[in-house]
């Protein structure tokens, strides 16, 4: 898995590269961490993230959770739709801005 970051202003841009899973989704979790403080938005790209198990919700929840308690925002673009169906059976569409492909 292939992870990019770009702050820009009070917005973190990230690019997923990959499948989350239980050996990548610790990978996203150090990038997220250290940089969530001056931030009110967290952006996803996820054009060419392929799947997400388990670790990788778990790890977008903690992060729901951190922007939740200031009133942040969570955005991803460019989801699949395999990778739709999980975040909606997982409950994730009604807690961020999910665009599909």
């Amino acid at each position: 898995m292939n992870i990019e970051k770009e702050k820009n202003g009070s917005t973190l841009n990230i690019s997923i590269e990959g499948a989350l899973d239980v050996n990548t989704s610790p990978q996203l979790q150090a990038a997220l961490e250290g940089e969530l403080e001056d931030v009110d938005e967290v952006c996803f790209d996820l054009t060419k993230t392929t799947y997400s198990s388990s670790s990788g919700l778990r790890v977008f929840l903690i992060l729901y959770n951190t922007m939740h308690k200031k009133n942040g925002r969570i955005v991803m673009k460019n989801v699949n739709k395999d990778l739709y169906n999980i975040l909606r059976i997982g409950g994730f569409t009604g807690l961020m801005d999910i665009e599909k492909a």
